[in-house]
C-alpha cells in the first residue's frame, strides 16, 4: 500500500499524466474511505487545482475535493482564485469544498456563507495522515455554520421567478406558462452549450451578452439565441430542444430589459458565485428542475390586475404534483446498481410513468454512465438513454426532462441526442403509448401523484373504479392506479418496482386490496418508513419508500429490509444499501420474512418494538372495558355550532356545551367552553318538527334562516333526515354521561375525563364504560392507561400519520388497543393507581409532570415492560 502522503504529493505536483492521475486518485479514495461519484476536469482551474473529485458520504453529504497545484496553498489564494475554486461546489449544489495542498494541510470549507468559511484545518505528514481520512469530513459536517446565501437551486429559481413576473408584465400579461417554459428552456440550453465550450476555451467572452451589445447585432432574442446556437453547434438542433418559432412571442422585449435578464443568467445576484451551466447541467440540473417545473406549472390566471401576480409554487391538488428529493432518487439508483449484475445494470429498460422533471431517470443514467468508470463506451451510453422512458401529462415537465437528459448526454458524449424516449401522456388517455413505452421493463421508478377522492374529478373516479376493479375499495387514491400499472409493466420474474408512496398505504382499508394483490405478485425487498421526516417540506404528505421484485418460479424468496427512520435519513438509507443492520436512536434497519406482511396492514417497527408489539397482542383489548363512540356529526358545523351568547336564553335545553379539540388537555376538562351544539332532544326524547316550531320558536327561526344551506346536504335523502336535523346528533343517554374524551388528531396523549357528562364533542372519539356500575372508577383507570407512554406508542404505531406529524385517532384502531387486565389487579394496585389519578385531576400545573411520571411508571409495570424495552420506547426518563 502506497503511503498516502506520497500520493498527495504526486497529486498536487501537477506533472502527472492523466492515466497516472486516475490511478493515484483511485488509491487516495480507496485507502482513505472517500466515495467518489465523478472526476472533474475543468480547464479554467488547471492553474489552481491539478485534480478534483466529487464525493458523496451518505445520500446527503457531498463535497468537492481539490488538490491544489504546488506550491499554492488555500490560505494564499487570491479572492478571485478562491471564488473560481469554490464555485465548483456551489454550482454542483454541494455545500462543502475540501482543499488539499502541497504544504501538507487539508481545509474543510463551507461555501454557503457570503465569505466562505474555513470550518476546520488540519496538517498531515508522512508519519501521520489520519486527517486525510473521510471520517474527518463526516465529523466536520456536523459543525457547519448557518448559511447566509441561498443554495444554487433556490438562487436560480428566484431569478426565474423574478423574470417570469417581469416578462409577463412587459408583454401585457399575455404570455402563457407554456411560452415562458420554452423561453427559459432555450436560454438554459444555450447557456449550457456556451459554458460547455468554455471548458476548452476558458478565456472566451460571454457570447449572448457580447452579441446582444454589438452594433448591428440581432434585433430580438429569438434571432440572438438562434445565431449563438449556430456558432456553438454545427449539426442540426433537435426540434424537441429548440424551436425558433416557439420564441416569437418574445420578439417585443425591450433591449435593456433583455440585457439585464442575460446578465442575471451569468452573474448570480443572490450569491458571490458566477453561474457555470456546464457544471450545473452535469449534476445539479435534475434537482433544480424539480422546482423549475413546479414554478412554471402555476395556474394560468384570468383575473385582471394592475400589477403582475407573484409566481408561487404550484399546488393543484387535483394533479398531485409533488417532486422528489435527490436523496431518494440516489437511493433507488444505488439499490438497482447493488442488486443487478454490472452488465445488465448498464442495459436496463426503465420507465418513470409520472416523470416530472426526470429526476429518477437522470439520476439512474448518471449511475449507469458513471464517468469514473474508464470502461464506459459510447454505445453503452447510447443504449442507456434510449432505454430510459419517461411519461408525464404536463408538457412543461416533458420539456424539462428532455432538456435535462439532453444536457447530461452532451456532457458525457460532447454531442446532443437525436431523440429521447420521453413522451406526454395522461394516465387515463385511451391513446396507446409509443412503442418505446410498452412493457415489460426491468425497473419502474415512480413518485406517483397522490390525489384523494375528495379532489378527484368525476372522470378520474370512474376510470379508477374500472382500472382497479376488485383491488380498489372505499375512497381510493389515484396513486393506487399508478402502483397497479407499474407492477403490470414489470418484467415477469425479476423486474424491480421502486415507489414513493403515502404512509397511508401501510394501513388504510382502501389500499388493502392492492396490498393483497401486490403480495401475490411480488416480493418486498425494502420498506423504508420516512413518516417522521418532512420529506416534502411544503406539504402535509408523509411517505414510505417501497421496493418490490416481480415473482417467478425460479426466484427464491428474499428477506425484506425494514428501515424505520426518525432522523438522519441520508445515513439510514446509505447504511441500508451497504447491508448494515442497526437499532439506534435515529433509525433502525433489520430484516423480516415475507410472511411479516399481512394484507390487513403492514407494521414498520424496530426489532425491540416488534417484540413489545407481539407481547402486547396477548393482552385484553380496550373494547372489552370501554365502548368507543364517535362524537356529533352535524354535516354543517358552521350552522349547528354557535357561540354560547347566541343561544336563545329560554331555549338552552336544545343546546349542549361543545368541547372542541383544541380545548382538550390531558386528564381534565375545562370548567366552561365558548360554544354549544344544537342537539334536538328534550328530556331524553327526540323533538319533532311540530314541537320545535311551537315550543322553541327562536331556534326554529334561526334554522329557517339557513334552510337553503341545510337542504343542500347531499346525505339528507340517503339517510332520511329532515332538513333541520344534524346528520348524526347522538342520543343524550350515550353522549351526556361520564366519559373519556380525546381530540381526533393528536401529537401527544390528551385523553381527559368528563366525569359529569357535561360536554358534547364533534367528530372526535369518546369512550363510555361497558358496565355502568362503578363506571367512573373504570374510566379513571383507563384514563391513566390511555395517557401512558406505552399505550400511546401502540396507538401511534397502528394509526395513520396525518398533517404536521399528528396521529389520527379512529374507533377501529382504538378498540383494538391492548391494555393491562384490570380485572386481575389486586385491590391495593387499583387503589394506588386511582389515588394517583385523583391527585392528577386536582393537581396544580407545577405538579403535573411529577404525577405524570409516576402514573406512567406504574402503567409500564402493569404492561410488563423490561428495562431495555422502556429505553427503546424512551420511557426511562419518564420513570426517573
Amino acid at each position: 500500500m502506497a503511503n498516502q502522503f506520497d500520493v498527495v504529493t504526486q497529486l498536487t505536483s501537477g506533472y502527472l499524466p492523466e492515466s497516472d492521475r486516475a490511478v493515484r486518485l483511485q488509491e487516495f479514495t480507496r485507502e482513505l474511505g472517500w466515495r467518489p461519484t465523478d472526476r472533474l476536469d475543468l480547464p479554467t482551474l488547471r492553474r489552481i487545482a491539478s485534480a478534483q473529485l466529487l464525493v458523496e458520504h451518505g445520500l446527503e453529504n457531498s463535497a468537492v475535493v481539490s488538490f491544489l497545484q504546488s506550491p499554492k496553498q488555500y490560505s494564499t489564494l487570491s479572492s478571485e482564485e478562491r471564488q473560481s475554486l469554490l464555485s465548483v461546489s456551489y454550482n454542483n449544489l454541494v455545500d462543502w469544498h475540501v482543499v488539499i495542498d502541497g504544504s501538507a494541510a487539508i481545509n474543510f470549507v463551507y461555501v454557503r456563507t457570503r465569505v466562505p468559511t474555513s470550518v476546520e484545518r488540519h496538517e498531515f505528514s508522512r508519519e501521520n495522515y489520519e486527517s486525510l481520512r473521510s471520517e474527518m469530513f463526516e465529523q466536520t459536517v456536523g459543525r457547519r455554520p448557518n448559511p447566509n446565501i441561498p443554495a444554487l437551486d433556490d438562487a436560480l429559481m428566484r431569478t426565474i421567478s423574478l423574470w417570469k413576473r417581469s416578462l409577463s408584465a412587459e408583454l401585457g400579461n399575455s404570455v402563457t406558462n407554456a411560452q415562458l417554459a420554452r423561453f427559459f428552456n432555450a436560454l438554459v440550453f444555450v447557456r449550457a452549450l456556451e459554458d460547455q465550450r468554455k471548458r476548452l476555451s476558458p478565456n472566451e467572452e460571454d457570447l449572448l451578452l457580447s452579441r446582444w451589445s454589438q452594433k448591428g447585432g440581432p434585433s430580438n432574442v429569438r434571432t440572438l439565441l438562434t445565431d449563438v446556437l449556430r456558432d456553438l453547434i454545427e449539426s442540426d438542433i433537435p426540434k424537441f430542444l429548440f424551436n425558433e418559432s416557439d420564441l416569437a412571442t418574445f420578439d417585443r422585449l425591450d433591449r435593456d430589459a433583455l440585457h439585464s435578464l442575460l446578465v442575471d443568467f451569468y452573474e448570480n445576484r443572490f450569491a458571490p458565485y458566477r453561474y457555470d451551466f456546464a457544471v450545473i447541467s452535469k449534476h445539479a440540473l435534475s434537482r433544480i428542475y424539480e422546482q423549475y417545473v413546479s414554478l412554471l406549472r402555476q395556474d394560468e390566471s384570468a383575473q385582471l390586475s394592475l400589477l403582475p401576480q407573484m409566481p408561487s409554487q404550484f399546488s393543484d391538488k387535483s394533479q398531485g404534483a409533488v417532486y422528489t428529493p435527490q436523496f431518494i432518487a440516489r437511493f433507488f439508483a444505488r439499490f438497482l446498481r447493488e442488486h443487478i449484475p454490472p452488465y445488465q445494470f448498464k442495459r436496463l429498460r426503465t420507465i418513470d410513468p409520472a416523470c416530472g422533471s426526470g429526476i429518477f431517470l437522470r439520476t439512474l443514467l448518471e449511475f449507469q454512465c458513471d464517468p469514473t468508470n474508464d470502461a464506459l463506451r459510447p454505445e453503452l451510453i447510447e443504449a442507456a438513454f434510449l432505454n430510459a422512458v419517461g411519461l408525464d401529462r404536463d408538457p412543461n415537465a416533458v420539456a424539462a426532462t428532455q432538456l435535462s437528459l439532453s444536457l447530461l448526454y452532451l456532457v458525457l458524449t460532447d454531442r446532443l441526442p437525436k431523440g429521447l424516449s420521453v413522451f406526454q401522456k395522461d394516465f387515463f388517455d385511451l391513446v396507446p403509448a409509443p412503442p418505446q413505452a410498452q412493457a415489460p421493463f426491468d425497473a419502474v421508478l415512480i413518485n406517483p401523484p397522490f390525489v384523494s377522492r375528495d379532489v378527484q374529478d368525476a372522470r378520474t373516479r370512474a376510470h379508477l373504479v374500472d382500472f382497479l376493479g376488485s383491488h380498489g375499495s372505499c375512497r381510493v387514491d389515484l396513486y393506487l392506479a399508478f402502483l397497479k400499472d407499474a407492477v403490470e409493466r414489470l418484467l415477469p420474474g425479476g423486474g424491480f418496482g421502486l415507489f414513493v408512496l403515502p404512509h397511508s398505504f401501510l394501513l388504510s382499508k382502501s389500499a388493502q386490496g392492492m396490498r393483497s394483490w401486490l403480495l401475490e405478485q411480488c416480493f418486498v425487498h425494502c420498506l423504508a418508513d420516512l413518516s417522521a421526516i418532512r420529506v416534502f417540506e411544503d406539504t402535509n404528505i408523509y411517505v414510505i419508500l417501497l421496493i418490490i421484485q416481480k415473482k417467478t418460479k425460479n426466484l427464491p424468496e428474499v428477506k425484506a429490509t425494514i428501515v424505520k427512520c426518525q432522523d438522519q435519513v441520508g445515513h439510514a438509507l446509505q447504511d441500508a444499501i451497504e447491508g448494515k443492520r442497526i437499532e439506534g436512536k435515529f433509525y433502525s434497519i433489520h430484516d423480516v420474512e415475507q410472511s411479516a406482511f399481512k394484507p390487513e396492514g403492514w407494521q414498520v417497527l424496530a426489532p425491540t418494538e416488534a417484540a413489545i408489539d407481539s407481547r402486547l397482542s396477548s393482552l385484553p383489548l380496550l373494547e372489552e372495558f370501554l365502548e368507543v363512540r364517535q362524537g356529533v356529526v352535524t354535516g354543517a358545523d358552521d350552522i349547528f355550532v354557535i357561540e354560547n351568547h347566541l343561544v336563545p336564553n329560554d331555549e338552552y335545553s336544545l343546546f349542549v356545551p361543545l368541547l372542541r379539540d383544541k380545548e382538550m388537555c390531558p386528564y381534565t376538562v375545562p370548567k366552561r367552553t365558548s360554544q354549544s351544539v344544537f342537539l334536538p332532544y328534550f328530556n331524553g326524547t327526540k323533538v319533532t318538527e311540530k314541537k320545535l316550531r311551537s315550543e322553541f320558536p327562536k331556534t326554529w327561526a334561526y334554522l329557517l334562516r339557513h334552510r337553503g344551506r341545510l337542504e343542500k346536504r347531499g346525505a339528507l335523502s340517503r339517510y332520511r333526515k329532515a332538513w333541520w336535523e344534524p346528520m348524526w346528533p347522538r342520543e343524550p343517554d350515550t353522549l351526556l354521561r361520564p366519559k373519556l374524551l380525546v381530540p381526533h388528531l393528536v401529537i401527544m396523549p390528551r385523553f381527559a375525563l368528563d366525569g359529569r357528562g357535561r360536554y358534547a364533542v364533534s367528530h372526535s372519539p369518546f369512550f363510555i364504560a361497558r358496565i355502568r356500575t362503578d363506571e367512573v372508577h373504570i374510566l379513571k383507570m383507563m384514563l391513566a392507561i390511555l395517557n401512558s407512554s406505552v399505550c400511546f406508542w401502540h396507538i401511534q404505531t397502528h394509526s395513520h400519520v396525518y398533517r404536521h406529524g399528528y396521529t389520527m385517532l379512529e374507533s377501529k384502531t382504538l378498540k383494538r388497543t391492548p391494555v393491562p387486565d384490570i380485572n386481575r389487579w389486586t385491590s391495593s394496585e387499583k387503589k394506588r393507581l386511582l389515588g394517583l389519578v385523583e391527585k392528577r385531576l386536582r393537581a396544580e400545573k407545577q405538579e403535573t409532570d411529577i404525577l405524570n411520571a409516576e402514573i406512567d411508571a406504574l402503567v409500564s409495570d402493569a404492561y410488563g415492560l423490561t428495562s431495555n424495552e422502556r429505553r427503546a420506547l424512551g420511557l426511562e426518563e419518564a420513570r426517573i
